[in-house]
């Protein structure tokens, strides 16, 4: 929950800064995909810690790689419907190849950090650890809209003070559903592995 809510920090901040510099369209897209990749780290970072110890340990090393890796490809993914918008190109969303496109998009985004530390998790020696992509998944997509939550309530005449309390906030509720559904997915995991 830690690296998480740390971590969401740091779009948070790239998002003020990309504002600030004017950046828009594909600087600002690079500008987060790679900020993403620190957001990955911090978040591998808290969950290999808090796996010390446990019947799940990981290489930490490897799990921040993947994690930091497969964060910067989600934002790439996430941050690809308002680039495209900035860039001036119009998307048809009367279309049904676009819903189904956007359908996928979003599966892959979803699927992209838990994905990557699928096979970390199973060279730790936990049974049947792809469990863990779609608990990863259900995680994600219950922690993710809040960090949409605050977009109604803020404008151009909202404090930057305000707004970055108001992200900060609804990242540390993303974190907290996330460490719930994963924490209680992985323990129904390894308490299975004991009882076989």
């Amino acid at each position: 929950m830690l690296g998480e809510s740390v971590g969401f920090l740091l779009p948070v901040t790239a998002f003020a800064l990309a504002d600030a510099a004017g950046l828009a369209g594909w600087p600002a897209w690079l500008l987060l995909v790679a900020v993403g990749a620190g957001e990955g780290a911090l978040l591998g970072a808290g969950q290999s810690l808090a796996l010390r110890g446990s019947a799940a340990a990981v290489p930490i090393g490897r799990w921040i790689a993947v994690t930091a890796a497969a964060a910067s490809g989600a934002w790439a993914i996430g941050m690809l419907p308002s680039t495209l918008a900035d860039a001036g190109t119009t998307v048809d969303w009367g279309a049904p190849a676009t819903w189904v496109i956007a359908g996928i998009a979003g599966l892959v985004l979803l699927a992209s950090i838990p994905l990557a530390q699928w096979p970390v998790l199973a060279g730790a020696g936990v049974p049947r650890a792809w469990r863990w992509v779609p608990i990863g998944m259900v995680a994600w997509l219950a922690g993710l809209p809040f960090t949409f939550a605050p977009s109604p309530m803020v404008g151009l005449s909202t404090p930057a003070p305000v707004v970055f309390a108001l992200f900060a906030a609804s990242g540390l509720c993303m974190a907290v559903v996330m460490a719930l559904v994963t924490g209680i997915g992985l323990r129904r995991m390894l308490r299975e592995r004991t009882t076989t």
